[in-house]
């Protein structure tokens, strides 16, 4: 593959292309096979109606019968209504079983049809069938059998049932792979022999045309611009119609109350008029309303519901693409920009592409980590190439993309105070011939700065002029005081922070010792329920108490604090304050900030275990024909070396007085250390690093290997730039 990247191919005898025609068709019906043995992807789709809301949770099984979390997917449920649920599910495993938990709560449930698909056929389950499926049930008696759907009434606190996959719907028959495996086989050849007689024909009778084209294709802009647009589509596969949720909700509700109102708002009940609002940063949900505007125009006049839930959910989510797209294109030009070939490019925006920009937990959503991880990088290739070409315009280009960094996550407002002084300073301490003069890096400076506010100036101008003030978003105040709070927690709940998200290599090491966990530690009453934030016997009842202001109803923290901050702005917008978030914001800050001056090395302790608590954030990346302790150990050595190369990168810049490698990890170095001293610092925080992480791994690595071919005496490269 180097050799085609980096090498003109010569003319061949018509015997070496048809064999090579051939080795293409042969190659296709092994990748057909590959895919078809390998690749587990299928949908679950079934009806389910509970008595009380809540989650639900599905879990798959391996070939040898055993539930694991890791193939787990977690979906939420309303009261009292039928409810179509899809679940995609995108494994390399060979799954076997289903375990369905439809509630947590007691009642009744009834279970509808069942279809399962998957691109070898669709089977459909329901009453009768259904039950005979079934294998095993815990927690529930089936009250009956209709033939449309079962009846299940609760008796206790884990009720599931599981049913076996038939083997036609997971294992397609060698005779059904063969015909798929031929055709794409005869295509593949044709095409390869096709290209091969084109490209013969230009290189004898139009030579000037056949090198435009291979520079085009090997040096050029066309292969990075092909791979990323074919790992676009393919990250599709992975926005479904399941509910906006969390965080993205908000996202959402700003987004189309944008497109159908034209403000910013976030208001539900679907009002003509909905009152302007801040609470959280304008920059996604006006690329979803554009989105919106041109690919949906008319559905303006549709309820809210149809955009979170309804058939208008997918092609909400769908405006990420834009963001993956230009993500993994901004990775292969920094590759590129620091000396590396079209191969590092593959490779680095390769890793890019597996552990961030196709994960559904990232474009599966509205949150802003995808949005932040694509501007960061972008915003990385600005400061490089402002470093490397000492140009005011790169500069005004750079602060620009600050800018709307900052308006993608308000985080980066305070990031680049630190960074870009930072950055300067590098200018002026670097190694000649790139050390520049103090007057000139001021006005780089200066220039950077401009460009940065006048990013911002509409979006503080439009909070001037409603909310009286000349802020990015109004949940500083809460994030900083809800970090505050949280470091008053006990000593034995930090090794709870530091057990909770940690790595299985970790967890093995301290299995047994006071330092692990003990069955019930994150349950209620355990040592360590302050810190569960997630599924458990106490999630719903936090989550309510949260919505409705009743800290004292709550357990964990994070919907301890939720609970306090909305019943602080109940309480305010009862008495009839203009501005019940900002007032409260502001009062919480205040108490953060006299907290944090009361116990200042506490909290500067304290940023360690919240450091390590996100740091370990890679998606878990399946890895075929290793088991899962094995796959989940190769992911987690490689955020640990992703990791310390961003951070060996970012120090050797600083003491060797390289400033552009001071560039290339100011920003992400910055963000990491940012909500590790000032917020909860959950491992979604970090995850707009991740790409950033995976080009200074590929960097390193390669680096290694250049120098080591130096030291053999091997031709190529003898350094990478800078």
């Amino acid at each position: 593959m180097h050799q085609a990247l980096s090498s003109e191919p010569t003319g061949q005898s018509p015997r070496k292309v048809a064999l090579r025609s051939l080795a293409v068709a042969f190659l296709a019906v092994l990748l057909v096979f590959l895919q078809a043995r390998l690749s587990r992807d299928l949908q679950i789709v079934f009806d389910l109606r509970v008595e009380r809301p809540g989650p639900y949770q599905l879990y798959l099984a391996d070939d040898q019968g055993n539930f694991s979390e890791r193939l787990n997917y977690t979906r939420s449920t309303r009261a009292g209504e039928w409810q179509r649920h899809t679940v995609n599910v995108n494994t390399l495993r060979k799954v076997t079983q289903v375990r369905m938990d439809p509630t947590t709560l007691p009642g009744q449930v009834d279970f509808g049809a069942l279809e399962l698909r998957s691109r070898w056929g669709v089977l459909t389950l329901q009453g009768p069938e259904l039950r005979e499926a079934i294998q095993g049930m815990s927690d529930l008696d089936v009250v009956a059998v209709e033939p449309e759907m079962i009846r299940f009434r609760v008796t206790g606190a884990d009720p599931h049932f599981v049913y076996r996959l038939p083997k036609q719907v997971i294992s397609p028959p060698t005779r059904q792979i063969w015909p798929v495996a031929l055709g794409v086989a005869l295509f593949a050849g044709l095409a390869w022999l096709a290209a091969e007689l084109a490209l013969g024909w230009m290189r004898r009778e139009r030579p000037r045309w056949h090198q435009g084209l291979w520079q085009a294709v090997a040096r050029g802009w066309l292969l990075p611009l092909v791979v990323c647009l074919g790992q676009t589509w393919k990250a599709s596969d992975r926005i479904s119609s399941d509910p906006i949720v969390g965080d993205g909700i908000q996202n959402m509700l700003m987004a189309v109350n944008l497109f159908k109102h034209g403000t910013f708002s976030l208001d539900n009940n679907n009002s003509p008029h909905p009152r302007p609002t801040n609470f959280r940063e304008p920059l996604d949900p006006l690329v979803v309303a554009l989105h919106l505007k041109l690919a949906v125009p008319d559905a303006v006049d549709r309820p809210m519901a149809d955009f979170r839930s309804g058939d208008l959910t997918r092609t909400v989510k769908m405006s990420n693409l834009l963001w993956v797209f230009l993500g993994l294109a901004g990775i292969w030009a920094l590759t590129r920009r620091l000396g590396g070939s079209n191969l590092a490019g593959a490779v680095a925006t390769g890793l890019s592409f597996q552990i961030f920009f196709h994960g559904g937990t990232y474009i599966d959503t509205l949150y802003t980590e995808l949005s932040a991880a694509t501007l960061m990088i972008w915003g990385t290739y600005g400061l490089l190439r402002s470093v490397q070409q000492q140009s005011l315009g790169w500069f005004f280009g750079s602060g620009m993309l600050m800018g709307l960094l900052a308006l993608g996550k308000a985080s980066f407002a305070y990031i680049g105070v630190v960074a870009v002084p930072l950055l300067m300073a590098a200018l002026l301490i670097a190694r000649r011939p790139d050390r520049f003069a103090f007057s000139q890096v001021i006005v780089w400076g200066l220039v950077m700065g401009f460009a940065f506010l006048l990013t911002l100036s509409p979006w503080l101008a439009r909070n001037y002029v409603h909310f009286d003030n000349l802020r990015i978003n109004e949940r500083g105040g809460l994030i900083l005081w809800g970090r505050a709070h949280m470091n008053n927690m006990s000593n034995e709940e930090v090794l709870g922070l530091v057990y909770d998200h940690s790595p299985t290599l970790y967890r093995r090491a301290v299995a047994g010792t006071h330092l692990g966990e003990r069955p019930g530690d994150f349950e209620r009453g355990g040592r360590w329920q302050r810190i569960n934030r997630h599924l458990s016997t106490f999630w719903e009842s936090d989550r309510r108490a949260a919505y409705e202001g009743l800290p004292e109803q709550a357990i964990s923290f994070h919907y301890n604090l939720a609970a306090q901050y909305n019943q602080r702005v109940f309480r305010k917008r009862e008495a009839g304050h203009p501005f019940p978030d900002q007032a409260v914001g502001d009062e919480m800050k205040g108490e953060a900030m006299a907290m944090l001056k009361a116990r200042p090395w506490r909290h500067v302790a304290m940023t360690v275990p919240f450091f390590w608590h996100g740091f370990w954030s890679f998606k878990k990346v399946e890895v075929p024909l290793v088991s899962l302790e094995t796959q989940d150990a190769i992911g987690e050595l490689l955020n640990l070396f992703a990791g310390v190369a961003l951070f060996g990168v970012f120090c050797y810049g600083l003491f060797r007085r390289h400033a552009q490698w001071v560039a290339v990890t100011v920003l992400p170095v910055g963000l990491l250390m940012f909500y590790a001293f000032l917020s909860h610092n959950i491992p979604r925080y970090s995850s707009p690093a991740h790409p950033m992480m995976l080009l200074a791994l590929v960097l390193v690595v390669r680096t290694l290997w250049l120098r080591w071919r130096r030291r053999q005496h091997l031709p190529g490269p003898e350094r990478i730039v800078g």
